[in-house]
């Protein structure tokens, strides 16, 4: 582990990631990638399965940098496990600036996907996956409905611990705003010739929540599920009707 990217969601992250691979971190695990590649291991630490992060850290053995929650969460023993890491802290303009953020993403994921809770009956993956991510949600912030006095205390207190934590030589504050130059100086990196990337813009079409809903590998178990319930009721339906006329 090379680079442990300890910001809140909605300071950068899907940009941040995206500039560290462009850095030569070939590696790097984002949310998607914790879902992906990672889903049982940190079920297990959410639900209290394991009371250590050995599982996890095994599974993160050969990433280069972590970006997002539930990585941000965590920050502190992924620094314990490679303590000659850098640590960059995202931040936005202020709090409030933040929280409208945090809670315009969280408001659009639930209008465009707040359906999905009417197929639970047909999917034990759904039902799994949607526990995951109420579980993440309620350790960091508490629960899913947005909340600005319970939110904005979080965003403070864990920037805070991020600073007291972390060495000062190895902590960057930092703003995606200020492109390549701050980040680049701080991991010794040459300044590419690419623009600096700005992903998951507001309004962007196919967003990170529709990314996870329909690109890993428990949302493609769900939808199998869903097809095979479906089809399972047809039949029954089906037969039923025959049966009674």
């Amino acid at each position: 582990m090379k680079v442990i990217c300890a910001g809140a969601p909605k300071t950068g992250t899907k940009s941040i990631a995206q500039a560290l691979r462009l850095l030569g971190y070939d590696t790097v695990y984002d949310v998607e990638e914790a879902t992906e590649f990672a889903f049982e291991e940190w079920e297990n630490i959410f639900f209290k399965k394991v009371q250590t992060f050995n599982d996890v850290m095994k599974t993160y053995c050969k990433v280069d940098a972590v970006v997002d929650v539930p990585h941000s969460l965590f920050f502190d023993e992924f620094l314990k496990k490679w303590p000659d890491a850098k640590v960059i802290l995202m931040l936005r303009n202020n709090e409030e600036d933040w929280f409208k953020s945090f809670e315009g993403m969280v408001n659009r994921a639930s209008k465009e996907h707040g359906h999905v809770v009417w197929f639970t009956p047909l999917s034990a993956a759904l039902r799994r996956m949607l526990k995951w991510q109420e579980k993440l949600f309620l350790i960091a912030f508490g629960g899913f409905e947005p909340h600005s006095i319970v939110w904005k205390s979080w965003y403070r207190r864990h920037n805070a611990y991020v600073r007291e934590t972390v060495p000062s030589n190895q902590l960057l504050e930092y703003k995606v705003t200020e492109g390549w130059k701050p980040l680049c100086e701080f991991l010794n990196r040459d300044i590419p010739d690419e623009e600096f990337p700005f992903e998951n813009k507001a309004g962007i079409p196919r967003n990170i929540a529709t990314k996870m809903m329909e690109d890993t590998w428990i949302a493609k178990r769900v939808k199998y599920e869903i097809k095979r319930s479906m089809i399972i009721l047809s039949l029954v339906v089906a037969v039923g009707l025959y049966c009674f006329f």
